[in-house]
């Protein structure tokens, strides 16, 4: 099944894939043209990072049921010699592999662009990469993004792609207010609070620190998160199974 799935969608990955990486060079290069700091230049740089490596992996993702869109093509979807799961694996695989390797790119040419801009730009000037701690986050919030659009190129027949981030949009905004409203309160109310869901907090007042969660409690996170991720996959299975009923 896997072979045949490549047939016939392999080209298509390709040159998706070849797109969506094109267009994160395009984006994120400019800031080796110039010999000095530009905030225009990083911004676009980062605003790339995060919302193009994003929209460039759900894109990905959310072809993976593309058949069942129409009733021609799923009709012959359902018709083919082979159990749900031999036709749902195959296509699982592609998806989580197109979406992390466009992740993976995208994070190696931030890191490698922003070393190499800050090499050439006067001194005074540096490209700093993005913390850790926000690329944990952006990780996080990724990862069940491809597994919502992986449910939702099932679930959804007509604009599945912008239906699912907006629904798992509203759910990270919330989250994102819930956790700085707790940041602010359990430490105080302070002057100013950094506060990034299940990462860190930077607390600003008389003195600027950082609260990190305690290393169990961060496996935890991680641990609770893929099972979020895998229950969405685990769904969107089910939902398979209905469909072909």
């Amino acid at each position: 099944m896997l072979k045949l799935h490549w047939a016939e969608k392999g080209r298509y990955y390709l040159l998706s894939f070849s797109l969506i990486i094109g267009i994160l060079l395009m984006l994120m290069l400019p800031i080796l043209g110039t010999a000095q700091f530009s905030w225009l230049l990083y911004g676009l740089h980062i605003l790339t990072l995060f919302g193009g490596v994003t929209l460039g992996g759900c894109f990905f993702t959310n072809t993976a049921f593309t058949a069942y869109n129409s009733p021609e093509r799923g009709i012959a979807s359902i018709m083919v010699p082979a159990s749900q799961l031999e036709k749902f694996a195959p296509v699982l695989l592609i998806s989580f592999l197109g979406s992390t390797l466009v992740f993976v790119i995208g994070l190696q040419l931030h890191y490698g662009i922003t070393a190499l801009a800050t090499q050439k730009i006067m001194p005074g000037g540096k490209y700093n990469p993005i913390p850790p701690e926000v690329l944990e986050f952006f990780g996080y919030v990724y990862f069940i993004l491809q597994g919502a659009v992986f449910l939702g190129s099932l679930y959804f027949t007509k604009n599945s792609l912008i239906k699912t981030i907006s629904t798992v949009f509203i759910v990270t905004l919330i989250a994102f207010v819930f956790n700085l409203l707790l940041a602010y309160h359990y430490t105080g109310y302070p002057r100013n609070v950094d506060a990034f869901p299940f990462t860190f907090w930077n607390v600003n007042d008389t003195q600027r620190y950082r609260i990190l969660y305690p290393s169990a409690i961060s496996s935890s996170i991680r641990f609770f998160l893929w099972v979020v991720v895998i229950a969405l996959i685990g769904i969107t299975y089910v939902r398979l199974q209905e469909k072909e009923i």
